[in-house]
């Protein structure tokens, strides 16, 4: 996966406040929102958000 849309999906959730609204403002679906942040937090080895 893009590393740049790994932390633009983050980035995004984090402006937003959900992951709805965040793949919204990307013109995207929730699930690939979600798997981008997921990849990005797998990368690091931390948990990035939490998912309630």
């Amino acid at each position: 996966m893009d590393k740049f849309q790994e932390m633009q999906s983050f980035v995004a959730v984090v402006d937003a406040g959900s992951f709805v609204k965040a793949a919204e403002a990307l013109d995207s679906s929730k699930a690939a929102v979600s798997r981008n942040v997921a990849n990005l937090e797998e990368r690091l080895g931390v948990r990035l958000l939490n998912r309630t």
